[in-house]
């Protein structure tokens, strides 16, 4: 984009540089008008590079303490799921739930800061999947050893994020 609005401005420099290279004028050269170069008017997108990269790098580690938190809590359920502790297991759930809101809110509050408008928006879908998670019984459900950390934690996580994946590479 740059280098369309220097070859149109260098442009209208050229045209205007040889419009007076000619010191001897007709009485009808005169009398027309000067041919005016059309200006373009193109708007430049702004340049969000820098914000987005500071605020991708403030939201990796709100990323990183979100998933400990998360995770501990996690622990905790498929811990006592395992060994048939149904209360605690739910209050482990309920308390994992917690913990995904917080990271959702903190997800939102880091990328509400950008300047980029769709930084902004990726990171409050993001912020939402973790919310629907969070209220929801089915990825909870597919925790119950383990093991199940390994074949569903990461797919989870990479859904929730997705939309961020393109802007905070």
């Amino acid at each position: 984009m740059r280098r369309v609005i220097l070859a149109v401005t260098l442009g209208g420099v050229l045209l205007s540089g040889a419009a007076c290279s000619n010191d001897t004028k007709t009485t009808a050269d005169a009398a027309a008008p000067a041919a005016t170069p059309a200006t373009a008017t193109t708007t430049a997108a702004p340049d969000y590079t820098a914000d987005s990269k500071k605020v991708c790098d403030g939201l990796e580690k709100e990323l990183q303490k979100g998933a400990e938190a998360f995770g501990v809590e996690l622990g905790k359920m498929i811990g006592y799921k395992e060994t048939k502790q149904t209360q605690n297991a739910a209050k482990a759930k309920k308390a994992a739930a917690t913990e995904l809101k917080n990271w959702a809110a903190d997800v939102k509050k880091a990328t509400s800061a950008a300047k980029d408008p769709k930084l902004q928006a990726a990171g409050a879908e993001a912020a939402d999947n973790l919310v629907k998670a969070a209220e929801g019984d089915a990825f909870f459900a597919k925790f119950k050893t383990e093991k199940d950390v390994d074949k569903h934690f990461e797919t989870e996580l990479n859904a929730w994020f997705a939309p961020l994946s393109t802007i905070c590479e």
